[in-house]
């Protein structure tokens, strides 16, 4: 496993920015002041892509996860919402019933639909009737190659109908997730960051395994 360094300028978007995408958001911020973690905000139209594509086939499937980073003080620290709105389905890769490899071509097909506000937040894939669970090997993919405290992982058994989300360097488990509508685009004068911090990411990954022991 390989990781090539990029710094493309993908920018955090401020707290205040989420509120002309989503209304209703102070709803999620208290939930994520009532526990702790991040509220991950799903965009039905990515969550069925994801569920459509999982579905498809008996050996595990994946894929990366594009979406938008609201963060205080705009630092990656900082991640308070993550919200996804894309699903890049992995074509080529290699997968059994307890095993995946996903090959580089994933994250230049996720770059070249990247929004201007947009970056691969985290990852999905599945576990055909093992249940909805990080196994090691997806905690140690998790703490490589999505560190951040945006990152997020998604498993799900489409046979027994289960999923479950992750977060961060720990995997730790998120506040809350919210399956909604995709966001009418606000006017750019709205939309424009505040932020002055850029993040780095990794973006070009030779190929990683995800195994279940």
């Amino acid at each position: 496993m390989r990781w090539t360094e990029q710094a493309p300028a993908l920018a955090l978007q401020p707290l205040a920015a989420l509120a002309a995408r989503l209304p209703g958001i102070d709803e999620l911020l208290r939930a994520r002041e009532a526990a702790d973690g991040l509220v991950i905000v799903v965009d039905e139209a990515a969550a069925d892509a994801v569920l459509h594509h999982l579905a498809a086939r008996g050996e595990e499937q994946g894929g990366l996860l594009l979406g938008e980073v609201y963060a205080e003080d705009c630092a990656a620290h900082g991640s308070r919402v993550v919200h996804v709105t894309q699903a890049v389905a992995a074509t080529d890769f290699a997968g059994t019933g307890v095993s995946l490899r996903m090959e580089s071509g994933v994250w230049e097909a996720a770059r070249a639909r990247l929004g201007p506000d947009e970056l691969v937040v985290g990852w999905y894939h599945s576990h055909p009737g093992l249940g909805a669970f990080f196994s090691h090997t997806d905690r140690r993919t998790q703490r490589a190659f999505f560190p951040h405290a945006y990152s997020v992982g998604w498993v799900v058994d489409p046979l027994g109908g289960e999923s479950a989300w992750f977060t961060g360097l720990e995997s730790a488990p998120p506040a809350r997730v919210v399956r909604t509508p995709p966001a009418p685009r606000a006017p750019s004068s709205v939309l424009t960051s505040n932020c002055n911090e850029m993040t780095s990411q990794f973006l070009d990954l030779t190929g990683y395994w995800s195994e279940h022991q």
